[in-house]
């Protein structure tokens, strides 16, 4: 296919854009991991959570790697029921029209994880946590653990090397935590070489879009135009990436966060030139 950038760009646009459509529910209804959004306290958790998960996986993938799979399943499995049921609060019998959609994306992630199958779930399941963390957080709280989140991803890609050792885990047992876009026609995920060697696909981690995602969806909050700027910021950054990784591995959070918050310091400063255009 033409253009794979153009099409990963294009998912990451429609899964932060579902991340803000979801944000109002869950704001509405309660659904957010931390009481008080501006505790500093609340991203020590994040990142300790995002450390110790990152252990166990590489962990298991050492020592169990059949079971990862479905550890992996199962933990999204129920990530997944709390997305749908938020987004579906409105009619009757919520939670087990939530429980039947996740079990029917579960089966299909065991038996098929074709790409657009792991496209489409990625896209909601990347929205939806980003929107959890987008109104549990306070804007400068997001803003500081994207910085914290892109330095630890430049050490653990460029230092460590632990996260490419967890791409090669994530890709040997198709597990559903990136999203695909094909380079050419006729091609299958299944079938896929070894992570590293030249591919008929783009790949990106779901963390790529989940980090940047949670400023733009909070923005998104209090001003459709924010989300602009800090969606163009995101594609900014993309771009930059895009073109550095054909080198090898590279960090994606560092370029993503930075174009991210660069989009919304531009959007702050003509707000308070322009406050009347960009409400």
């Amino acid at each position: 296919m033409k253009y794979p950038h153009a099409g990963i760009a294009a998912i990451m646009i429609i899964s932060i854009l579902f991340g803000a459509y979801l944000a109002p529910f869950f704001k509405e209804n309660d659904v957010q991991a931390f009481n008080n959004p501006d505790d500093i306290m609340n991203i020590v958790q994040v990142f300790v959570i995002i450390i110790i998960f990152t252990a166990f996986i590489l962990l298991i993938a050492r020592y169990r790697e059949n079971t990862l799979k479905y550890i992996i399943l199962a933990t999204i499995f129920f990530t997944s029921i709390t997305i749908f049921q938020a987004l579906f609060i409105t009619l009757p019998y919520s939670f087990f029209i939530s429980v039947v959609i996740s079990a029917l994306f579960f089966i299909l992630l065991y038996k098929y994880p074709e790409w657009y199958v792991i496209d489409i779930f990625s896209i909601i399941i990347a929205g939806g946590i980003a929107a959890i963390f987008a109104i549990s957080l306070s804007t400068w709280l997001i803003i500081l653990l994207m910085v914290i989140m892109a330095v630890y991803d430049a050490l653990s890609v460029y230092k460590t090397k632990h996260m490419i050792k967890l791409a090669e885990s994530v890709t040997s047992q198709n597990l559903p935590l990136l999203v695909i876009f094909p380079k050419k026609k006729g091609y299958s995920y299944l079938k896929e070489s070894k992570f590293g060697e030249e591919r008929d696909a783009v790949y990106m981690g779901l963390g790529d879009i989940i980090i940047p995602g949670m400023l733009a969806v909070n923005v998104s909050l209090f001003s459709t135009t924010a989300l602009i700027f800090t969606l163009a910021g995101i594609m900014a950054g993309f771009i930059i990436l895009m073109k550095l990784i054909d080198r090898g591995p590279q960090p994606g959070l560092p370029y993503l966060n930075s174009g991210a918050i660069l989009g919304y310091a531009i959007y702050v400063i003509l707000a308070q030139i322009y406050p009347h255009l960009l409400q």
